[in-house]
């Protein structure tokens, strides 16, 4: 993400700011925090569009996104495509379902025997043999 504070204040402060949203809209960083002017044209018409309070977490999510997922041309120019922009829930659930990746752990089940041991503390002289 380009930023002239840094990728690592960067991060901090859009994070900060995702906690508390609302802080966005009279932040003196906030133009410093819209990368490309494709960023300050979405935020022009997020605060056409929505009222002030979903205006500024709509933005301050969207700039989590395009960090987080290092995105943010594609997504300013997805974004820029749409009219109207698309509302806050609608995008997260579109977003990070396409992003979200779930481990593959495999279920592994356990004999009775061991249940048993466990029950009988059997396991302790078990463990006691291998120190």
């Amino acid at each position: 993400m380009h930023c002239c504070t840094g990728g690592r204040v960067y991060r901090h402060v859009i994070h900060a700011l995702a906690a508390k949203p609302q802080a966005f809209r009279f932040s003196q960083l906030r133009d410093v925090l819209l990368p490309t002017p494709q960023y300050h044209q979405l935020w022009q018409r997020a605060e056409q569009q929505f009222d002030p309070q979903q205006a500024c977490k709509w933005m301050v999510s969207v700039l989590r996104f395009a960090y987080d997922y290092d995105c943010e041309s594609p997504l300013a120019a997805e974004l820029l495509q749409q009219n109207p922009l698309p509302e806050l829930k609608a995008l997260q659930k579109r977003f990070i379902r396409r992003h979200a990746t779930q481990p593959d752990i495999p279920a592994k089940q356990h004999t009775i025997d061991a249940y048993d041991q466990l029950l009988s503390g059997s396991w302790i002289t078990q463990e006691m043999a291998y120190v």
